[in-house]
C-alpha cells in the first residue's frame, strides 16, 4: 500500500485509475499510510484532500502516539494535525517527556480550539510529564466527551479531573490513587475497584450516572455498592474476577437485610438493565436480592450463578422482562421452570430447555441455544414446540459436532428468518437433511470446521436468502476422487446472484490450493 504515493506522484494516469474509486475505498486505502504520508497525499489534489480532511474521515481515525523509535516517535504529528483529531490515545511507555512533545501538547490542547472528543491516558511508565500536562489541559478540552484512563504507578498527588462536558470516563489503577471528579455532565461510567478509594469515587458521582460498569478486582468492597444513590440508573453491570498481583482475604461478601428505607432499595426503581458476572462464584441468592426492588428491569443477565429455586423464582420477579441471559448457569435438581409472558430473548445455558416447555412462549423471538447431547434428532421439535414464533436462533458451542440429523425438523420453525451457526464443528450433510426453508433470509457460519461440500445444498434449501456470512470458517475437501467437482466461493456466488456472500477470513483447503 505505501507504494501508491510515488506511483501517484509520478504519473496523471496512475492518479486518474485511483481517482475511478468511490471514497470509502480511498479511505481504506490511505489508512494504511503513516500520518506524515497522509498529509503529503491530502496534496496531491483537492478529492484527496478533502477526503484525508473531511468530518467524516476524522471522525472514524484514531491518533495513537506511541513509536519504536524514541528520538522520531513525535515526527509529523504537529500541532495543526493534534488539534484537528476527534480521537487519541497516548501511551506513555514509549513517550519520552522531551521539549517537542510538552510543546506541541500543550500548544494544540491550551487554546481551548483542539476538536478531540475521545482522549485515551495509558500510564505505564515513569513519564509523568506529559501525563500531567494533559490532565491539566482537559478543562480546556471543550469537545471532549470521552476519557479513559489507566495508570499502573500510583499517583502520589492524586489525580482531579474537571470537565464540563465529559459524558463518558473509563478508569482502572493497579495502584491506589485518589481519584476526585468534578463532571457534572457524566452519565457513564466503567470502573475497576481494587482499592476503598474507588467505590469512594463511585459514591460521590453514582447519583448522577445513567450507566456504570464496576468490575471489581477485590470481592471485599463489593457490599459498598449497596451504599450508593442510583436515583438515575438505566443500565447497571457488574462483574467480579481475579487479580494475581492483589492480595485479599477470600471472605464472603457481606450482605445486608433487605430494608425498603435504604437509599440502594428506593433509588434502584428505575433500573432496565442489569448484568451480573460472577466467574468467582462469590455471589447467591442473598446477594441478588439486593436487586429484587428494579421493579422496571427489561434485561438481565446472569452469568456462573447456580440455578436453584430461589434464583429462579428471583428471575420470575420480573414481569416486564424482555431479555434473560443465563450463559454459563449451572442446573440443579431443584430448578424450577422460567415463567415470563414478556420474554422476547433468550441465551441459555447447557441442558435448560426443560424450564420452558411446559408453557410455551410466544413472544419468544430470539432465542441462543447450546447443546451437550450425541443424539441431536429431536432439539429443533422441542424448541420449535416451546417457542412457536421464533425469528432468530443461534445454535453455538455444541460440545459434540453438529450432526447430519440436527435440521430434519428445522421446517417446524416457520418464522424462523436468521440461523446462526457458531464455534463449533458441523456435519457437511447438515444442510443435505434439512428440509426447504423459503422463508430463510440470513444465514452465518462463524468460526465452524466442516467439509466444503456443506455448501453445495445452500442455493436450493435457501432460496429467499439474502445474506450468507461465512466467517472465519475452516472448510476442507476430502480428496476421495480428483476429478470430483466441488463448490467454491466464486461458484457459490453465482448461483446466488440476489444473495450477498461474504467469507472473510475463510478459506477452503485443497490438495493443491488455498482459496480465500
Amino acid at each position: 500500500m505505501l507504494a501508491i504515493v510515488p506511483t501517484i506522484s509520478k504519473g496523471a494516469s496512475s492518479q486518474m485509475n485511483l481517482n475511478y474509486f468511490p471514497n470509502e475505498v480511498l479511505c481504506v486505502i490511505f489508512d494504511y499510510l503513516p500520518w506524515k504520508d497522509r498529509q503529503r497525499v491530502s496534496l496531491v489534489c483537492r478529492r484527496w484532500n478533502s477526503i484525508i480532511n473531511s468530518d467524516h474521515y476524522l471522525r472514524d481515525q484514531k491518533l495513537i502516539l506511541y513509536n519504536y523509535s524514541k528520538a522520531k516517535f513525535f515526527s509529523g504529528v504537529g500541532v495543526d494535525l493534534l488539534s484537528r483529531q476527534r480521537t487519541i490515545e497516548f501511551h506513555s511507555n514509549a513517550m519520552l517527556d522531551t521539549e517537542e512533545l510538552l510543546d506541541t501538547i500543550d500548544r494544540s490542547f491550551s487554546s481551548g480550539t483542539a476538536e478531540v472528543r475521545s482522549l485515551g491516558l495509558f500510564l505505564r511508565s515513569e513519564h509523568k510529564l506529559a501525563f500531567g500536562l494533559l490532565v491539566a489541559n482537559i478543562p480546556k478540552l471543550q469537545m471532549l466527551t470521552e476519557l479513559n484512563i489507566s495508570a499502573n504507578e500510583a499517583l502520589a498527588n492524586g489525580l482531579c479531573i474537571d470537565s464540563a462536558c465529559l459524558q463518558k470516563i473509563t478508569i482502572s489503577f493497579y495502584q491506589n490513587s485518589l481519584c476526585r471528579l468534578n463532571t457534572p455532565r457524566l452519565h457513564t461510567l466503567h470502573l475497576t475497584v481494587r482499592y476503598r478509594s474507588e467505590m469512594e469515587l463511585l459514591k460521590t458521582v453514582s447519583a448522577q450516572l445513567v450507566e456504570l460498569k464496576v468490575s471489581f478486582i477485590s470481592k471485599d468492597h463489593v457490599a459498598k455498592l449497596f451504599d450508593c444513590d442510583f436515583g438515575s440508573l438505566k443500565v447497571l453491570d457488574i462483574s467480579l474476577k481475579n487479580d494475581k498481583y492483589i492480595s485479599y482475604s477470600v471472605s464472603l461478601v457481606h450482605r445486608r437485610p433487605l430494608d425498603r428505607r435504604g437509599t440502594f432499595a428506593k433509588t434502584i426503581v428505575g433500573l432496565e438493565t442489569l448484568r451480573i458476572y460472577d466467574i468467582c462464584n462469590i455471589f447467591d441468592i442473598d446477594f441478588l436480592q439486593m436487586f429484587s426492588y428494579a421493579t422496571s428491569l427489561k434485561s438481565l443477565t446472569i452469568n456462573y450463578f447456580r440455578l436453584v429455586g430461589e434464583v429462579n423464582d428471583f428471575i420470575n420477579g420480573f414481569r416486564q422482562l424482555h431479555y434473560l441471559n443465563l450463559e454459563g448457569c449451572q442446573r440443579t435438581n431443584e430448578t424450577k421452570m422460567v415463567d415470563l409472558l414478556r420474554l422476547e430473548t433468550l441465551v441459555l445455558p447447557y441442558k435448560q430447555l426443560s424450564l420452558f416447555s411446559v408453557m410455551p412462549l410466544n413472544t419468544l423471538t430470539t432465542l441462543y441455544y447450546n447443546n451437550t447431547a450425541k443424539d441431536q434428532t429431536h432439539f429443533i421439535k422441542q424448541i420449535a414446540g416451546a417457542f412457536t414464533n421464533l425469528k432468530f436462533l443461534c445454535l453455538q458451542h455444541f460440545d459434540n459436532e453438529l450432526n447430519s440429523n440436527a435440521f430434519l425438523n428445522l421446517n417446524l420453525l416457520t418464522k424462523l428468518r436468521v440461523l446462526v451457526i457458531k464455534n463449533m464443528s458441523v456435519s457437511s450433510r447438515i444442510f443435505a437433511n434439512c428440509p426447504t426453508m423459503p422463508q430463510l433470509e440470513r444465514l452465518v457460519t462463524d468460526t465452524i470446521v466442516t467439509e466444503v461440500s456443506m455448501l453445495d445444498v445452500v442455493p436450493i434449501r435457501f432460496p429467499s436468502l439474502q445474506t450468507f456470512v461465512i466467517n472465519n470458517c475452516f472448510l476442507y475437501l476430502i480428496p476421495k476422487d480428483s476429478a470430483k467437482y466441488y463448490m467454491t466461493f466464486e461458484e457459490l456466488r453465482c448461483q446466488m446472484p440476489f444473495c450477498r456472500i461474504s467469507t472473510n477470513d475463510s478459506t477452503i483447503f485443497t490438495n493443491n490450493a488455498k482459496q480465500r
